[in-house]
């Protein structure tokens, strides 16, 4: 297997445990690479792997393609997401502080996001707004999950009994609704602070 040189590769994220790159050589492909033992990425390539045997609807989730060795050691290789003009989505984050698009908007998306979770039982360990991109396809805006798609804890039978994937489903759920309030309430502040800024002295 070849080497992938991430020496000069761009660096398009940051995490807690791992950097994430973009494929030198593929377009529509970025590296996850630990700074810490692998159990992140280890655990994402299992759930991914028993969501795929399922027949889970995966259309929501930035997909995993395969272990690769890179000059950082070893890498995740998982789908990026692009943008119909071919440019690298934005997080939820930059797309709400950048106001990209109408906060109904946002606000509507998210409810399907939700929505898409719970019918098809996918949990998440860390969501959050930095996890999630707005991605422009065929010219309209979708939400999709890039990172923290795993057990939320030990007990194998937390993605295998409903009722306890609705639980933890609800739970992370609720802790992204705190990120985006706090979230949007900055944005309309500096929104705010911009405009008064903006106006001239009387004097």
């Amino acid at each position: 297997m070849d080497i992938i040189d991430l020496s000069k590769a761009e660096l398009i994220g940051q995490g807690r445990d791992r950097d994430c790159y973009r494929h030198p050589l593929i377009n529509n492909q970025c590296i996850k690479v630990s700074r810490k033992p692998q159990k992140q990425t280890r655990r994402e390539r299992a759930y991914f792997a028993y969501l795929l045997k399922q027949g889970v609807d995966t259309s929501k989730l930035a997909h995993y393609l395969g272990t690769i060795k890179t000059s950082r050691g070893e890498g995740a290789a998982c789908e990026l997401m692009l943008n119909d003009n071919g440019e690298v989505a934005s997080t939820l984050s930059n797309a709400v502080r950048n106001k990209e698009f109408p906060e109904n908007t946002i606000r509507a998306l998210m409810d399907e996001l939700r929505e898409y979770l719970l019918e098809q039982q996918i949990c998440v360990r860390d969501l959050s707004p930095n996890n999630i991109m707005c991605q422009v396809q065929n010219g309209h805006p979708r939400l999709v999950i890039v990172d923290g798609v795993s057990n939320p804890g030990v007990n194998p039978l937390n993605i295998r009994i409903p009722a306890l994937s609705r639980y933890f489903i609800n739970k992370s759920w609720k802790s992204l609704e705190k990120k985006f309030a706090a979230l949007s309430n900055g944005a309309i502040e500096k929104a705010g602070n911009n405009a008064c800024m903006a106006v001239p002295d009387a004097a």
